[in-house]
């Protein structure tokens, strides 16, 4: 009964060593990007693929289905695009942004969320 007992704590030990490791570099990697400087004028050359729904400069999405993201929260921006890059975001139009962001680096999403923040809505 001891063993099973010790097994059983062993076990439930490791779970939350990697819990904690895991937890501990998402703090780590939201600390980066937080420190990132987002560039909007670096970010108007990235955005060409997002004018195909969301319009030019996020100001006239080519249907009512996409959002507008002229003006836009640029935290929230930057955490749509992590949650879609990252494939944390489920349903909805994740199927089609989770490729469209699948390659795009900390320093790309913080540039163009500060580029679509600029924009006047």
């Amino acid at each position: 009964m001891k063993i099973l007992t010790l097994a059983a704590m062993l076990v439930i030990s490791a779970a939350l060593t990697a819990q904690a490791k895991a937890q501990t570099t998402t703090e780590v990697k939201k600390a980066a990007v937080a420190e990132l400087k987002g560039d909007a004028a670096a970010g108007a050359g990235k955005v060409t693929v997002c004018m195909a729904c969301h319009g030019e400069g996020g100001k006239a999405p080519l249907a009512p289905i996409y959002p507008r993201l002229a003006g836009q929260s640029s935290e929230y921006l930057k955490s749509s695009l992590h949650a879609y890059r990252d494939g944390l975001r489920k349903g909805g139009m994740a199927d089609m942004m989770s490729p469209q962001t699948a390659s795009l680096s900390d320093q790309d999403i913080v540039d163009i969320a500060a580029y679509y923040n600029k924009q006047q809505p």
